[in-house]
């Protein structure tokens, strides 16, 4: 059980979707004070818009996430809420973030730097991520079950630091910015990790939540995680991208949701393993689940190469594809389609 369990116990489903609304405005909130707080720091040193969307503020919003699988893990004992808040999150992104930047902001310009580099290797990443759960298989005595070991996770880590040295070395990461001389960066500091602080009550609050309604609807908790709690963690992210396209900055908009992608996949989520001492997910699970991330990724980078543009007539096309998306996984926790099996939904534990 979540610490706020421990603490409150047992309460009617109203009292913990109350708790949850509550920490879902403290997650918007706190995330809001992380990501102002880096984009001022790294506006003080003068470091790129590319840098500053693909890495730096991708990790800052990528914190709720980051928090979501280090209290499954060592608060719940269960990898599998964090899990399923990082597919859904990853779905959520791709899809629903850049149509909301080219819906509210216009037709969306990319770059070749976006395309060929960060959607690229995001798209690797999550190969990367599908070879990792395929060679888990190998060791154990069944196909329904993949074994991800610290090592696996390591491995990851690794692929994002290759990732974070393309962009810091690449010509885009070069910094073509002046210092911003005013900012204060001490007090920018303790303001950073006041976010941290209330993001991490925040993600507590929905956690409980989350695993609350699951167990009213007797549902898998990792079908509400990839779809309610995915949702409420991604909605900072969503308007950090808003933001930027009503900014002028709608490719730093596009760059961070590539940037915020690969850091949950390839450093979030092996953090969680490598904390979890290894960790067993559902294969048959997890293979439904990264063939659609794949293929969504796909048709992202194929319609932002075109003409190196997101039109407005493609953003609705993506909000299209994440409503598809949640009528899959409604059916799933309905009974009505079976592609994610109840039994290995039931099996992805630490």
């Amino acid at each position: 059980m979540t610490i706020l369990y421990e603490l409150i116990g047992d309460q009617p489903l109203a009292v913990w979707i109350a708790l949850g609304v509550i920490g879902f405005l403290l997650t918007w909130k706190g995330a809001n004070v992380v990501e102002s707080t880096t984009s001022k720091i790294s506006d003080h040193f003068g470091v790129s818009q590319a840098v500053q969307g693909g890495l730096i503020v991708a990790a800052a919003t990528s914190f709720p996430e980051l928090a979501i699988i280090v209290i499954s893990v060592l608060v719940l004992g269960e990898f599998g809420v964090g899990a399923g808040a990082l597919i859904g999150t990853a779905v959520f992104n791709i899809l629903v973030i850049p149509a909301a930047v080219a819906i509210t902001s216009g037709d969306t310009a990319t770059t070749q730097g976006i395309v060929y580099r960060d959607a690229i290797f995001y798209t690797v990443a999550v190969l990367a991520l599908f070879g990792v759960i395929a060679l888990g298989v190998l060791g154990t005595d069944g196909r329904e079950l993949a074994r991800i070991s610290p090592q696996m996770g390591v491995g990851l880590l690794v692929l994002y630091g290759v990732y974070v040295i393309l962009l810091v070395g690449g010509k885009s990461g070069a910094s073509d910015r002046k210092r911003a001389e005013s900012t204060n960066v001490p007090k920018q500091l303790g303001l950073f990790a006041g976010g941290l602080a209330v993001v991490l009550v925040g993600v507590e609050s929905m956690i409980g939540m989350t695993l609350q309604v699951a167990d009213a609807l007797g549902a898998p908790p990792f079908l509400i995680s990839v779809t309610v709690l995915s949702v409420m963690s991604s909605f900072p992210d969503l308007l950090v991208g808003v933001k930027m396209g009503q900014a002028g900055d709608k490719r730093a908009a596009v760059a961070n949701v590539f940037g915020t992608n690969t850091f949950n996949l390839v450093a979030a989520l092996p953090i969680g393993v490598i904390l979890a001492g290894g960790v067993s997910i559902g294969f048959l699970t997890s293979v439904p689940l990264l063939l659609f991330l794949f293929y969504t990724t796909l048709v992202v980078v194929v319609l932002s190469a075109t003409d190196f543009e997101i039109s407005t007539e493609e953003g609705y096309v993506f909000l299209a594809m994440y409503a598809v998306f949640l009528g899959w996984m409604t059916t799933e926790a309905l009974g009505v389609t079976a592609f994610l099996t109840e039994s290995t939904l039931r099996t992805i534990v630490g």
